[in-house]
Protein backbone atom coordinates (compact mmCIF):
# COMPACT_ATOMS: atom_id res chain seq x y z
CA UNK A 1 0.00 0.00 0.00
CA UNK A 2 1.29 3.53 -1.36
CA UNK A 3 2.09 6.13 1.65
CA UNK A 4 1.17 9.16 0.33
CA UNK A 5 3.27 12.27 1.82
CA UNK A 6 2.06 15.63 2.00
CA UNK A 7 2.99 17.96 -0.28
CA UNK A 8 4.63 20.74 1.46
CA UNK A 9 8.00 20.37 1.37
CA UNK A 10 8.02 17.12 -0.73
CA UNK A 11 11.80 16.97 -1.16
CA UNK A 12 12.74 17.53 2.05
CA UNK A 13 9.66 15.46 3.50
CA UNK A 14 11.14 12.36 0.86
CA UNK A 15 14.55 12.63 1.86
CA UNK A 16 13.98 12.49 5.61
CA UNK A 17 11.28 9.60 5.07
CA UNK A 18 14.53 7.56 3.03
CA UNK A 19 17.49 8.80 5.95
CA UNK A 20 15.02 7.59 8.36
CA UNK A 21 15.11 3.96 6.86
CA UNK A 22 18.42 3.68 6.03
CA UNK A 23 19.70 5.20 9.79
CA UNK A 24 17.33 2.54 11.34
CA UNK A 25 18.50 -0.14 8.98
CA UNK A 26 14.42 -0.55 7.62
CA UNK A 27 16.58 -1.44 4.70
CA UNK A 28 19.84 -3.79 4.85
CA UNK A 29 23.01 -3.19 3.94
CA UNK A 30 23.99 -3.91 0.12
CA UNK A 31 20.37 -3.66 -0.21
CA UNK A 32 19.48 -1.79 -4.16
CA UNK A 33 16.79 0.77 -4.02
CA UNK A 34 14.62 1.33 -7.29
CA UNK A 35 13.52 4.45 -7.83
CA UNK A 36 10.48 3.87 -9.40
CA UNK A 37 8.98 1.90 -6.58
CA UNK A 38 9.85 4.23 -4.07
CA UNK A 39 7.82 7.04 -5.94
CA UNK A 40 5.10 4.59 -6.03
CA UNK A 41 5.37 3.11 -2.70
CA UNK A 42 5.66 7.09 -1.21
CA UNK A 43 2.54 8.50 -3.99
CA UNK A 44 5.31 11.29 -5.48
CA UNK A 45 6.85 11.59 -8.42
CA UNK A 46 10.12 10.33 -9.01
CA UNK A 47 11.62 14.06 -8.99
CA UNK A 48 11.74 14.39 -5.41
CA UNK A 49 12.96 10.74 -4.88
CA UNK A 50 15.77 11.16 -7.31
CA UNK A 51 16.79 14.20 -5.08
CA UNK A 52 16.48 12.66 -2.00
CA UNK A 53 18.63 9.57 -3.35
CA UNK A 54 21.23 11.89 -4.58
CA UNK A 55 21.65 13.57 -1.21
CA UNK A 56 21.55 9.79 0.68
CA UNK A 57 24.81 9.24 -1.84
CA UNK A 58 26.59 12.22 -0.78
CA UNK A 59 26.47 11.73 2.57
CA UNK A 60 27.65 8.39 2.70
CA UNK A 61 24.35 6.58 3.12
CA UNK A 62 24.06 5.46 -0.25
CA UNK A 63 26.53 4.18 -3.28
CA UNK A 64 25.39 4.42 -7.35
CA UNK A 65 26.66 2.57 -9.45
CA UNK A 66 26.53 3.21 -13.39
CA UNK A 67 23.58 1.47 -14.90
CA UNK A 68 22.77 -0.38 -11.75
CA UNK A 69 21.11 1.97 -9.10
CA UNK A 70 21.52 2.62 -5.76
CA UNK A 71 22.51 0.77 -2.69
CA UNK A 72 22.27 0.95 1.06
CA UNK A 73 26.18 1.70 1.70
CA UNK A 74 27.65 -0.70 4.21
CA UNK A 75 29.02 0.39 7.34
CA UNK A 76 32.35 -1.26 7.90
CA UNK A 77 35.75 -0.70 9.88
CA UNK A 78 37.54 0.71 6.73
CA UNK A 79 35.11 3.19 6.39
CA UNK A 80 34.67 4.39 9.88
CA UNK A 81 38.30 4.84 10.08
CA UNK A 82 38.78 6.90 6.60
CA UNK A 83 35.98 9.05 7.94
CA UNK A 84 37.54 9.26 11.50
CA UNK A 85 40.46 10.62 9.82
CA UNK A 86 38.72 13.26 7.89
CA UNK A 87 36.74 14.19 10.83
CA UNK A 88 40.26 14.38 12.83
CA UNK A 89 41.59 16.53 9.69
CA UNK A 90 38.82 18.81 9.74
CA UNK A 91 38.72 20.16 13.88
CA UNK A 92 42.20 20.10 14.18
CA UNK A 93 42.27 22.68 11.27
CA UNK A 94 39.02 24.61 13.13
CA UNK A 95 41.34 24.60 16.34
CA UNK A 96 44.39 26.40 14.67
CA UNK A 97 41.72 28.82 13.78
CA UNK A 98 40.15 29.63 17.18
CA UNK A 99 41.83 28.91 19.63
CA UNK A 100 43.65 32.07 21.28
CA UNK A 101 40.95 34.31 19.48
CA UNK A 102 37.82 33.62 20.97
CA UNK A 103 35.38 36.05 23.10
CA UNK A 104 34.24 35.56 26.85
CA UNK A 105 31.20 34.89 25.29
CA UNK A 106 32.02 32.47 22.88
CA UNK A 107 34.15 30.29 25.24
CA UNK A 108 30.81 30.29 27.79
CA UNK A 109 28.75 29.00 24.83
CA UNK A 110 31.62 26.31 24.64
CA UNK A 111 31.16 25.94 28.37
CA UNK A 112 27.42 25.30 27.78
CA UNK A 113 27.48 22.86 25.16
CA UNK A 114 30.18 20.89 27.54
CA UNK A 115 28.23 20.76 30.47
CA UNK A 116 24.72 19.90 28.43
CA UNK A 117 26.44 16.69 27.00
CA UNK A 118 27.17 15.85 31.09
CA UNK A 119 23.30 16.54 31.36
CA UNK A 120 21.97 13.97 29.02
CA UNK A 121 19.70 11.79 30.65
CA UNK A 122 19.08 9.51 27.77
CA UNK A 123 20.58 8.09 24.37
CA UNK A 124 18.84 10.55 22.27
CA UNK A 125 19.84 13.62 24.31
CA UNK A 126 23.37 12.71 24.36
CA UNK A 127 22.81 12.09 20.38
CA UNK A 128 22.15 16.01 20.31
CA UNK A 129 23.88 17.02 22.68
CA UNK A 130 26.93 15.79 21.52
CA UNK A 131 26.39 16.95 17.78
CA UNK A 132 25.79 20.57 19.12
CA UNK A 133 28.98 20.29 20.95
CA UNK A 134 31.33 19.48 17.69
CA UNK A 135 29.41 21.80 15.59
CA UNK A 136 29.80 24.39 17.87
CA UNK A 137 33.25 24.27 17.54
CA UNK A 138 33.79 24.04 13.65
CA UNK A 139 31.23 26.92 13.47
CA UNK A 140 33.74 29.02 15.90
CA UNK A 141 36.02 29.12 12.84
CA UNK A 142 33.53 31.35 10.77
CA UNK A 143 33.83 29.08 8.16
CA UNK A 144 30.08 28.32 6.23
CA UNK A 145 31.83 25.60 4.00
CA UNK A 146 34.11 23.85 6.69
CA UNK A 147 30.84 24.05 8.98
CA UNK A 148 28.88 22.62 6.10
CA UNK A 149 31.58 19.93 4.93
CA UNK A 150 31.61 18.69 9.01
CA UNK A 151 27.98 17.98 9.01
CA UNK A 152 27.91 16.28 6.16
CA UNK A 153 30.45 13.90 6.76
CA UNK A 154 29.66 10.87 6.17
CA UNK A 155 31.14 9.53 9.71
CA UNK A 156 27.98 11.29 11.62
CA UNK A 157 25.95 8.98 9.43
CA UNK A 158 27.56 6.13 10.03
CA UNK A 159 27.65 6.90 13.91
CA UNK A 160 23.92 7.10 13.92
CA UNK A 161 23.55 3.86 12.06
CA UNK A 162 25.37 2.26 14.51
CA UNK A 163 23.76 4.15 17.80
CA UNK A 164 20.64 3.11 16.34
CA UNK A 165 19.34 1.20 20.11
CA UNK A 166 23.44 -0.68 20.16
CA UNK A 167 26.04 1.57 21.81
CA UNK A 168 25.89 4.21 24.86
CA UNK A 169 29.17 6.76 24.74
CA UNK A 170 31.24 6.12 28.07
CA UNK A 171 31.38 8.55 30.44
CA UNK A 172 34.84 9.40 29.95
CA UNK A 173 33.88 11.08 26.69
CA UNK A 174 31.99 13.75 28.90
CA UNK A 175 35.62 14.24 30.43
CA UNK A 176 37.10 14.44 27.20
CA UNK A 177 34.95 17.49 25.96
CA UNK A 178 35.78 19.24 29.30
CA UNK A 179 39.03 19.01 28.22
CA UNK A 180 39.20 20.23 25.05
CA UNK A 181 37.12 23.45 26.39
CA UNK A 182 39.83 23.81 29.20
CA UNK A 183 42.54 23.97 26.28
CA UNK A 184 40.44 26.36 24.65
CA UNK A 185 39.87 28.81 27.74
CA UNK A 186 43.82 28.68 28.12
CA UNK A 187 44.50 29.54 24.46
CA UNK A 188 46.64 26.40 24.17
CA UNK A 189 46.93 24.93 20.87
CA UNK A 190 48.76 21.96 21.45
CA UNK A 191 46.81 20.94 24.07
CA UNK A 192 43.68 21.43 22.52
CA UNK A 193 44.90 19.31 19.63
CA UNK A 194 46.34 16.41 21.89
CA UNK A 195 42.69 16.80 23.53
CA UNK A 196 40.60 16.19 20.06
CA UNK A 197 43.10 13.63 18.97
CA UNK A 198 41.82 11.60 22.06
CA UNK A 199 38.47 12.37 21.66
CA UNK A 200 38.29 11.30 18.30
CA UNK A 201 40.51 8.09 19.17
CA UNK A 202 37.38 7.09 21.86
CA UNK A 203 34.84 7.37 19.41
CA UNK A 204 36.87 5.76 16.58
CA UNK A 205 37.40 3.05 19.38
CA UNK A 206 33.28 2.78 20.35
CA UNK A 207 32.50 2.29 16.82
CA UNK A 208 34.86 -0.17 16.14
CA UNK A 209 33.80 -2.06 19.29
CA UNK A 210 30.29 -1.57 18.29
CA UNK A 211 30.90 -3.03 14.62
CA UNK A 212 32.91 -5.95 15.82
CA UNK A 213 29.80 -6.71 18.13
CA UNK A 214 27.70 -6.53 15.46
CA UNK A 215 29.87 -9.18 13.01
CA UNK A 216 32.01 -6.64 11.69
CA UNK A 217 29.28 -4.74 8.99
CA UNK A 218 26.05 -3.20 9.41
Amino acid sequence: MATTLPRANLNEQVYETLRQRLLTRTVGPGTKLSLHELAAELGVSRSPVHHALTRLVAEGLLTVKARRGYYVAPVTAKALEDGYDVRLAVELHAAESTVGTLTEDELAGFRERSAATAEALSHEEWDAANAAFHEYQIDLARNELLSEVYRDLSVNQMMQVIRSGRVEGGEYLVTEHAAIVEAFEAGNLEAAKAAIRTHVRSGLQIALDALERSGGTL
